[in-house]
């Protein structure tokens, strides 16, 4: 096969290709449920874990029992101290109570669901099955709030409206990797969600990441143009036959 037939066959898978990512992009199916997931670590003050352990040792039951039984000066009996002593501890037992047992370190990674219903029907029972059991909130498309109280891996949602959107923020006690790489499994009563995963990234991948479409650009600019090159090269190649067999 001469360098001419291998630059016009080039040339031609790049026009297909080209013709079958504008065909892609004119006919693909645009509705249903998409769901876009966001993994992050999330960070707190050192400040904050060192309040919450001073303020656990502050409540220690030993502790509050000896303060009230001192303060009292023996005028209160142990029934009324420890009466005392449930009354102070109530609401902060409320506040620290699981899973919050040491605040709020202990959830350091978060996901993010964005669903949107791109379809002209609303979709019903939307099902969410997440890799472990987190701490859950959904606001739906009106931005009212379910917060679900207990840790679950299971989130159902009723309906989203035609075109409407609801988020799902997941706060999860697990470790940030094994979160990533535990499956998720998002449905609903006619399908599976179109799903798309974005994570938090640092260094030369976030750099990467935040100019991927010129980076993309770029790229096919240098093939066009390498293209380009070994076209003028096999002109340039059969000019110089030409006058060779003309000599």
């Amino acid at each position: 096969m001469s360098w001419e037939k291998v630059g016009k066959v080039l040339v031609g898978m790049l026009v297909v290709v080209t013709l079958l990512a504008a065909s892609y992009l004119a006919f693909r199916h645009d509705s249903g449920l998409e769901a876009r997931l966001t993994y992050a670590h999330l960070t707190y003050p050192g400040q904050f874990s060192e309040r919450i352990s001073t303020a656990n040792d502050l409540l220690r039951y030993e502790r509050l029992h000896a303060q009230v039984r001192a303060i009292g000066q023996g005028a209160l009996d142990d029934p009324q101290v420890d009466r005392l002593v449930d009354l102070a501890q109530a609401p902060y037992l409320q506040l620290f109570a699981k899973p919050f047992e040491a605040g709020l370190v202990d959830h350091r990674t978060g996901l993010l669901i964005e669903l949107r219903n791109k379809g002209q029907a609303p979709l019903r029972n939307v099902h969410i099955r997440l890799p472990a059991k987190g701490l859950v909130q959904i606001r739906d498309d009106a931005g009212n709030d379910t917060l679900v109280q207990a840790p679950t891996s299971m989130i159902d949602i009723d309906a989203i409206a035609r075109e409407g959107a609801c988020k799902v923020w997941v706060y999860f006690d697990a470790d940030y990797s094994l979160i990533r790489q535990g499956g998720i499994s998002i449905r609903h009563a006619g399908d599976a969600a179109d799903v798309q995963v974005y994570r938090e990234l640092a260094g030369y991948s976030a750099w990467v990441g935040q100019y991927s479409a010129a980076l993309t650009v770029l790229l096919a600019g240098a093939a066009a143009a390498l293209l380009g090159l070994g076209w003028v090269c096999l002109g340039q190649r059969r000019v110089l036959a030409r006058l060779r067999t003309t000599a």
